[in-house]
């Protein structure tokens, strides 16, 4: 059954659209959760005020844009990023396959904030 404050917890069901996600394991202050873009799919603009994203590449290759310049790194398979509390994130796939990739929500009670970024 969906609640009222999945849109915060599950943003993935209600707020955009991506290939896959699946929840490996949750918690109060911890999450894991396998997710699979496909080309051109991008989780929006979002920050969590109480916990870090670890973001660990297993297929593919997807970017991270984050901070308030729109910073970007790119992510492949075995490497791995960390985007700290508070930071404004997006995850893009800009390739031309499929991306799969871990993200550790944790330690901290999850919370997703779309963030306004003004048509970047």
């Amino acid at each position: 059954m969906t609640t009222a404050a999945d849109h915060l917890t599950r943003p993935w069901e209600s707020r955009y659209e991506i290939r896959d996600t699946t929840v490996l394991a949750e918690a109060k202050e911890l999450r894991v959760l396998d997710m699979t873009l496909m080309p051109r799919q991008s989780v929006p603009w979002h920050r969590h005020p109480m916990n870090d994203d670890l973001f660990i590449g297993l297929r593919g290759e997807f970017r991270i844009l984050h901070g308030e310049a729109g910073e970007e790194i790119t992510v492949h398979a075995g490497e791995r990023f960390n985007v700290p509390r508070g930071v404004a994130h997006s995850v893009v796939n800009g390739s031309t396959c499929d991306c799969q990739f871990l993200v550790i929500q944790g330690v901290g009670e999850y919370d997703y904030l779309p963030v306004d970024r003004g048509g970047k």
